[in-house]
């Protein structure tokens, strides 16, 4: 999973690139006004700081700040990178993905209000880090937007009669081992990896410092408790907190003021800083006034500052509230290993024929009108999921280095990402002529009973035992993907059977078009 995220591109507004270049082209421009203006802009400080870190990983060194990178690079460097970066318009950028920087670019104006003075020597560190410190989570989201939805919906009690928490983005133990692992992966500051060890190795240390901030009115007992815990008070007074405390009041204020998680933040902070707890609530009320200001350019982008009028207790609706989109999971063309669950299909969602031509045309257009893999895969799984009323379907694409099939892309009602990425087998092989030889394998009990030997342990897993279709994806009779759908508790026939074929045959006709455009 992190070699799929690492893969992916993030893009960049064009007037925020051309903004960029042109401070690029001032001879007079130092390079700590250059930090400071691609601070402005999370993408391009993610870009440049995670190659500024491939560049000083040979000599196992770190970039702390910005400045540093971009000493490092260099302008032309800097440049290259910058004109690399897909350009998407902000309105066609997913809103959670939005969403989320505009979480972090509140992280840092809280950072700055509540440390920025007491740290001024570190500054440069403490913001980098603090912008940069959920970026993992940037990728995940714009990789899959309705992570967000649900993530949103589930705080703010929409989806909580379920019974299960859904993908959660920083309450998740699975998201946040995989946040370290990408920060390691991408050589990011030493700040925001020490940021997530102590989130996942200090628990025992946070916990004991935030029931030491619930006891806000007595400032006096805090300090002894903290006097007679050195291991407590040396691990609470490291300057990487400060950080987990912007974004924790970041994420908790986006959500709601008056909750206990805030709270917590809240408190952690007035222990940290050592003022009561009237103060830090006041302080963190009025960063996110200034955060609002500064992020007004966005009218669609919640801003917690805009509850700070709502009477106590009042609770928003999220912004996100619309039909829901198929909850597709994607990767890119790397590949890795990993384990996988079983998956139960829910009830098939009602078809929409309209929505599956308007998908078909696209597949078929030429030339390719998708610029990049993820959102190619995006429309085949729409035309599958709202068009045809399919509820849980798998494309897999040959990986020729590795000789395997990779499952890359995923609509289904688990949000487990641990199935991307997975290898069903060499399907070039003579042993998969099964396959090839037959346009739609009908998959009901009986006929998985009868490839049960040809079948490869890791397919079978994603059959679970539950009715479904096998499609070869070709290309002049070479195989070059597979297609695997649940059709729910009978399989297709008639019609939607051949609709089912035309998806399959529209989207082999996609990849084989967006391929020459890229090799073009």
């Amino acid at each position: 999973m992190c070699r799929i995220l690492s893969a992916i591109q993030l893009p960049i507004d064009q007037q925020q690139r051309d903004r960029l270049i042109k401070r690029l082209d001032d001879n007079m421009l130092s390079f700590t006004e250059l930090s400071n203006s691609i601070l402005q802009v999370p993408v391009a400080a993610l870009t440049i700081c995670r190659a500024a870190g491939e560049a000083v990983r040979r000599r196992d060194g770190d970039v702390l700040n910005l400045e540093q990178a971009c000493n490092l690079l260099g302008t032309q460097r800097i440049g290259q990178l910058l004109r690399a970066l897909p350009v998407q318009p902000l309105a066609e950028q997913p809103l959670g993905f939005r969403q989320m920087l505009s979480i972090s670019e509140h992280a840092l104006t809280q950072a700055r209000g509540l440390f920025g003075q007491r740290m001024a020597r570190l500054w440069q560190e403490l913001a980098l880090a603090c912008l940069l410190f959920m970026s993992p989570s940037w990728v995940l989201v714009y990789q899959r937007p309705e992570l967000f939805r649900e993530w949103e919906n589930w705080h703010l009690g929409i989806s909580a009669g379920k019974g299960r928490a859904p993908a959660q983005l920083l309450g998740s133990e699975q998201l946040l081992e995989l946040s370290q692992q990408l920060v390691e992966d991408w050589n990011l500051p030493l700040w925001i990896r020490q940021g997530y060890r102590s989130l996942i190795d200090s628990r025992r240390l946070m916990v004991k410092a935030l029931h030491i901030a619930r006891d806000s009115e007595h400032p006096r007992d805090q300090q002894m408790a903290l006097d007679a815990d050195t291991r407590l008070l040396r691990w609470l007074t490291r300057p990487d907190n400060s950080l987990l405390m912007a974004n924790g009041i970041a994420v908790g204020a986006h959500h709601d003021w008056s909750a206990q998680h805030t709270l917590r933040w809240q408190q952690f902070i007035a222990l940290y800083l050592g003022c009561s707890l009237t103060e830090a609530q006041s302080a963190t009320h009025e960063h996110a006034v200034t955060s609002a200001q500064n992020q007004a350019t966005q009218a669609d982008l919640w801003l917690p500052a805009q509850a700070l009028l709502w009477p106590p207790g009042a609770r928003r609706q999220p912004t996100t509230l619309v039909p829901p989109a198929p909850k597709t999971a994607r990767r890119s063309n790397a590949t890795m290993k990993a384990g996988s669950t079983a998956t139960r299909p829910t009830t098939p969602p009602p078809a929409d024929a309209a929505t599956w031509r308007r998908q078909c045309v696209l597949l078929k257009q030429t030339p390719s009108p998708f610029k990049n893999l993820p959102s190619l895969l995006d429309c085949s799984l729409l035309a599958l999921s709202q068009g045809l009323g399919i509820p849980a379907s798998w494309i897999a694409l040959y990986n020729g280095r590795n000789q395997q099939l990779v499952v890359a892309a995923a609509q289904h009602d688990d949000s487990d990402l641990r199935r991307l990425g997975k290898e069903l087998g060499d399907a070039r092989q003579e042993s998969w002529d099964w396959l090839r030889s037959n346009p739609c394998l009908n998959l009901d009990a009986q006929a998985q009973q009868q490839l049960s030997n040809r079948l490869p342990a890791s397919l079978k897993t994603l059959l679970a035992n539950q009715p479904g279709h096998l499609l070869p994806l070709l290309s002049n009779g070479r195989l070059i993907g597979m297609l695997l759908v649940h059709s729910g508790t009978t399989l297709l026939s008639g019609k939607r059977q051949q609709a089912l074929l035309k998806t399959a045959e529209c989207l082999s006709q996609a990849l084989v078009t967006f391929s020459s455009r890229r090799q073009a």
